[in-house]
């Protein structure tokens, strides 16, 4: 956010603290729990979702010089991500042409991609170098066997991706304005360019996708689950929401927020004390931090809705002196919040979404940031409220 609309907010904020309240959705939600467990569910969402959206996959910095790449599977779609030589961000199905072996692994720095299984060779903007054995590919066109390429763009220190290959006409450029929207000027301000990778961790829990992404959308569950951990620092079932098209930014305040009472505008800086979350559409939350910026992305299980992957990254701002040890502490509070409060809860959730006790789940008005993610997801789907068991 730029200076005028943290002011904005930080006024909205303690407005809502004077009067206990909080930013309100229209009315309640009302969910079926089949959209947590039910499989034919999960395969709409699949393709939709995270086949046919721009994904987001992390800051610019993954991939801060030439050669550096990294590989993930996207629902299905293996994914290889390099920075070229000319210094542009590229994606491609990571699939050999000659037998569909994976061409690289993990993350690293590479001038050529040499598949493992026959060692055809792809250099970084995916074109293929060459075939071993060449008398038995005698007459293959080389230039016509690159590894496939899926959309991808960066703007903002940002870099998104669509897992599904190029269409014939179709830009390889993905306008990263455009899939922002009005939240541009949010991440402009924010200047992720700036914020060079700290930690990279992933974690499977046993719940669903939604409902990892559910677990930041409010702050109402604060005072109570995470009463002996972070919730002395916040102020529980108070923030406001805003939205950006199917994206949305909730922001909830500190405690610390009441020293800036007495200060006029040109002397407030909110930044100390609002936490500012943006959720992504569809899988994505980023958290900006007083000095730093946390990203969970989420992943739907390859057969299981009750399961997913999830990667959580820190990213620290490039002109800090502090110490390792302060970000391996920034590091492990949020990994610990969220693996020993959050998901193990929602673990027993799933079970419950699963077991037939019940048929919906509610959000109420209080939770306005989950009311529009899960409007966003039906609106993406085609999906009409209780039409059906999957709706």
């Amino acid at each position: 956010m730029d200076r005028n609309e943290q002011l904005a907010v930080g006024r909205r904020l303690l407005g809502h603290i004077d009067g206990r309240t909080t930013d309100l959705a229209d009315a309640m939600f009302h969910n079926r729990v089949d959209a947590y467990s039910d499989r034919e569910r999960a395969v709409r969402e699949r393709d939709r979702l995270f086949r046919s959206q721009p994904l987001f996959m992390g800051l610019s910095s993954r991939l801060s010089k030439a050669g550096d790449y990294i590989t993930e599977d996207v629902a299905g779609m293996p994914v290889l991500l390099v920075r070229g030589p000319d210094g542009a961000v590229r994606a491609f199905a990571n699939v050999c042409r000659h037998r569909g072996a994976p061409v690289a692994e993990g993350c690293g720095n590479a001038r050529a991609f040499v598949c493992p299984y026959h060692a055809w060779t792809y250099d970084a903007q995916g074109r293929l170098l060459g075939v071993t054995d060449k008398a038995g590919f005698a007459g293959l066109d080389i230039g016509a066997h690159g590894l496939v390429r899926l959309p991808a763009g960066e703007k903002h220190g940002m870099i998104f991706v669509r897992a599904t290959p190029l269409r014939e006409g179709e830009s390889a450029e993905i306008d990263v304005d455009a899939v922002l929207g009005s939240f541009v000027a949010d991440f402009a301000a924010l200047r992720p360019e700036t914020f060079p990778l700290y930690s990279v961790d992933r974690i499977t829990p046993r719940i669903n996708w939604k409902f990892a992404v559910d677990t930041f959308l409010e702050g109402y569950h604060i005072p109570h689950l995470h009463r002996k951990t972070i919730a002395p620092y916040f102020i529980g079932n108070c923030g406001t929401f805003d939205s950006a098209g199917r994206h949305g930014r909730m922001c909830v305040p500190r405690t610390s927020i009441e020293a800036l009472r007495t200060l006029p505008d040109d002397q407030r800086n909110l930044r100390p004390h609002i936490i500012a979350i943006y959720q992504l559409f569809p899988n994505t939350i980023v958290i900006w931090q007083v000095d730093h910026i946390e990203i969970w992305r989420a992943f739907p299980g390859r057969d299981d809705p009750g399961r997913c992957d999830i990667e959580f990254t820190l990213y620290r701002p490039a002109d800090s002196d502090r110490p390792d040890a302060y970000w391996a502490k920034n590091r492990d509070i949020a990994i610990r919040t969220v693996l020993d409060e959050d998901f193990p809860l929602g673990e027993r959730m799933q079970i419950g979404f699963e077991s037939g006790a019940t048929e919906e789940v509610i959000y109420g008005r209080n939770e306005p940031s989950l009311v529009h993610f899960h409007n966003s997801i039906r609106s993406a789907l085609g999906v009409v409220a209780c039409a059906s068991p999957s709706s």
